[in-house]
């Protein structure tokens, strides 16, 4: 009980309501002083050589007004095969007449076009590749995982050590490629993703291969002057599988790892490894959930949109940030045929046909967080004990606002939010929320009473309170 009262969160909006009346109502405390990670951002992802130049004014949007400051982009049409038949035979010498017809490709072009305009707007993407490698950089035989995989019945071979060298020389050329040819301006770089989903999401590297495959590829960055690439793995899709502790014991790898990253659809999420992280010699590393969202994209009835991608998707989201995630990505900006799935696929923010781009109800409740939560913001305490109720609180010191983000899935609908006053106050709060009728809109602005602010919500809303706060 003693934790409830000093946790935070927020939903407290008052009509003149005093602290008797507010104690029979449910109750949501925030505690400011109670401080946890720094946000670095809010992203999405997309599929590079999907993008177009009418695009653009969506993009502006997803910045400008979603909030987004993260692009995760996959440059190749989510295969990362483009070698089909080896460059040379010596993985220690590139062959640029080979990979400058490759990279110059429309395709490729495509991608770097967009990334080009992500730079214009001030965004460092993140570049990652996904799916399998050419066939000849395979194992010759297959062996029985020792891990949990998606594709429980699949016999996808892993990549050869032989061709570890192969692989990050392949790998290394694209970045050598986008960033000296093309021009782009990035950071992060993820040589592989989802691993144990193959196929088709990823080439199988296991998680006791994973640091000798990433080590080749550090080495090969070092040795073409892009030491300053950071790596991101290990993007995996079973988030309870363990790569990260593996990678942790490399010293020399650590020097590269710039983020450790995890993908979740489901009700598991990043603590476990955020606790791994944490008590290792690398506890400044951090985590990010570079892909979250829903998988039921068939269902495209608006029930569906709300129940799983409005409100499942960001209790995940809240779910993860509450257990140390510094950044999430939600997958997907857009509507797109995904060639791992063979089919249109309807994971998008935005739904796209024929040209046109128009939000989905999941961009708006995606907008109640990434909107309001901006780089560097701090997360605080928040708790409360509402059922249906999942919350996440923050503090912008730049702006001296408190963020209270709220996903309500029934419970009650009389609510408290206290602030205690050691913490300072809030005069008053402004309330914006998404309903099935209501999109990421201004609803109230509501005065603070003695530190409370009660309001009533409806039985489902993903919800924001915004107040600015006031030293004691």
């Amino acid at each position: 009980m003693s934790f409830l009262i000093r946790g935070t969160s927020l939903l407290a909006l008052a009509l003149g309501v005093t602290s008797a009346w507010a104690g029979e109502r449910a109750r949501i405390t925030i505690n400011p002083s109670e401080r946890f990670q720094v946000i670095q951002g809010f992203g999405v992802n997309y599929t590079g050589p999907y993008f177009r130049d009418d695009q653009k004014p969506m993009f502006d949007m997803l910045i400008k007004d979603l909030g987004a400051t993260m692009f995760r982009v996959v440059p190749y049409l989510v295969y990362s095969n483009w070698e089909e038949t080896n460059d040379n035979d010596d993985p220690n010498v590139m062959n640029w007449e080979y990979y400058n017809e490759r990279y110059s490709s429309p395709i490729f072009e495509a991608t770097w076009n967009g990334l080009r305009f992500l730079n214009s707007r001030g965004i460092r993407p993140v570049i990652g590749l996904m799916g399998p490698v050419p066939e000849w950089m395979l194992d010759d035989h297959w062996t029985p995982p020792k891990h949990k995989v998606c594709q429980t019945d699949s016999q996808q071979r892993a990549i050869k050590p032989a061709m570890y060298d192969e692989f990050a020389e392949m790998v290394v050329s694209m970045v050598i490629y986008a960033r000296r040819k093309a021009g782009i301006d990035f950071e992060y770089f993820s040589p592989f993703n989802e691993t144990d989903c193959y196929p088709p999401e990823g080439p199988r590297i296991d998680p006791e291969d994973a640091p000798k495959v990433l080590a080749a590829v550090a080495r090969r960055l070092k040795k073409e002057g892009m030491g300053d690439i950071k790596l991101t793995p290990a993007d995996q899709a079973v988030i309870t599988n363990d790569y990260i502790t593996p990678i942790l014991r490399d010293p020399e790898l650590m020097k590269q790892v710039g983020v450790f990253t995890l993908h979740t659809y489901g009700e598991n999420s990043v603590g476990p490894q955020v606790e791994r992280v944490k008590s290792s010699s690398y506890p400044q590393v951090p985590v990010w959930l570079t892909e979250y969202g829903d998988l039921s994209d068939l269902d495209r009835t608006a029930e569906n949109d709300w129940k799983k991608f409005s409100l499942a998707a960001n209790r995940r989201a809240l779910t993860a940030l509450n257990q140390g995630a510094n950044a999430l990505f939600f997958f997907d900006a857009f509507d797109d045929y995904e060639e791992c799935a063979r089919r249109m696929t309807f994971y998008g923010l935005y739904r796209s046909a024929d040209h046109i781009y128009t939000p989905r109800k999941r961009y708006y409740a995606t907008r109640q967080l990434y909107h309001f939560v901006p780089p560097g913001a701090e997360r605080i305490g928040a708790s409360s004990d509402v059922p249906g109720l999942t919350l996440s609180a923050f503090h912008d010191a730049a702006s001296q606002s408190l963020v209270l983000v709220g996903v309500k899935e029934g419970g009650p609908k009389n609510l408290a939010v206290v602030l205690p006053s050691a913490d300072g106050s809030v005069p008053s709060w402004d309330l914006y929320m998404t309903t099935p009728s209501v999109d990421c809109a201004k609803t109230a602005t509501l005065p603070a009473t003695g530190g409370i602010v009660s309001l009533d919500l409806p039985d489902e809303a993903v919800f924001t309170l915004v107040g600015q706060l006031r030293k004691p």
